[in-house]
């Protein structure tokens, strides 16, 4: 089974969530997430990385959850603790047509 690190940042104050750095073997791949085990899930996928990881706390080593890599990368967590269904993010119709900018100057992305 694969063990990924999980950092808790310092939070900017009383006011704000923890975010947290995801580390596979060293290396940095998921960064200032506030849901990363969903967010550890999407990025392994993209790897290639399916199964079960276990996720480890960097502090203290200790084992804080497993994650199935293949279920939790359609979900996500939203600001209110709600469950929702993940999916990208999606480019109106109205939108300007890609490397166009709109009358505020703002150059919009490519849709996909």
């Amino acid at each position: 089974m694969i063990a990924v690190a999980l950092f808790a940042k310092t939070k900017p104050n009383d006011r704000h969530w923890y975010a947290y750095d995801v580390l596979l073997d060293g290396e940095t791949i998921v960064s200032n997430s506030r849901d990363p085990e969903h967010a550890l899930a999407r990025a392994l996928l993209a790897r290639g990385i399916t199964g079960v990881v276990e996720v480890v706390d960097g502090s203290t080593g200790k084992p804080r959850s497993k994650v199935n890599v293949g279920p939790a990368t359609k979900r996500c967590v939203g600001s209110n603790l709600d469950g929702y269904t993940w999916k990208q993010h999606e480019i109106g119709k109205d939108s300007p047509p890609a490397g166009e900018k709109d009358p505020l100057g703002i150059q919009r992305r490519e849709a996909a």
